[in-house]
């Protein structure tokens, strides 16, 4: 509801801007409210932060801020992994709730590569044990590649055969 009210809040400084002549001073304060309702719309319906990750899982967990892209959408949100599964959470509503839009066991984890996602993007693919493929924006993930590879204990097919 909150963002609902931040865009029309944004449409009507919109429409005061273009059909009245406004002095310099009114203008300012006009565009000032624009960015208010902006920034208000986006932290209401595109924002996850790492605290509200750890409300969810109920303990502190290493999570990214990060977008799924799902076909030529991206879906904002946070990427959170531990030594049990990866998780992206997107955001649920007004008041600050997440839900995870899809949850890989690591046991169920294929394969991930972290790099170029597609022409546009560089982040992570996750590929789970039943061929589904995740991709994911997030650059953070690949400054600290050693820290996901090691939190979710993940070991390639390679590395088991040479053990």
């Amino acid at each position: 509801m909150i963002h609902k009210i931040a865009i029309a809040v944004a449409l009507l400084s919109i429409l005061y801007i273009v059909y009245s002549s406004l002095n310099g001073y009114v203008m300012i304060w006009t565009l000032f409210v624009l960015a208010i309702s902006a920034a208000i719309y986006y932290m209401t319906t595109s924002l996850v932060t790492k605290g509200m990750v750890n409300k969810k899982e109920k303990k502190e967990t290493i999570s990214y801020k990060a977008g799924l892209v799902n076909k030529s959408n991206l879906i904002p949100g946070r990427l959170a992994f531990d030594s049990g599964k990866i998780v992206f959470y997107k955001r649920e509503n007004d008041l600050g709730g997440v839900t995870p839009s899809f949850i890989i066991a690591n046991a169920d984890l294929q394969s991930y590569n972290i790099g170029k996602i597609n022409e546009y993007h560089s982040g992570i693919r996750l590929t789970a044990k039943d061929q589904s493929v995740y991709e994911l924006k997030c650059s953070d993930i690949i400054k600290n590649e050693d820290l996901f590879v090691s939190t979710i204990g993940f070991v390639s097919k390679d590395e088991e055969e040479n053990t």
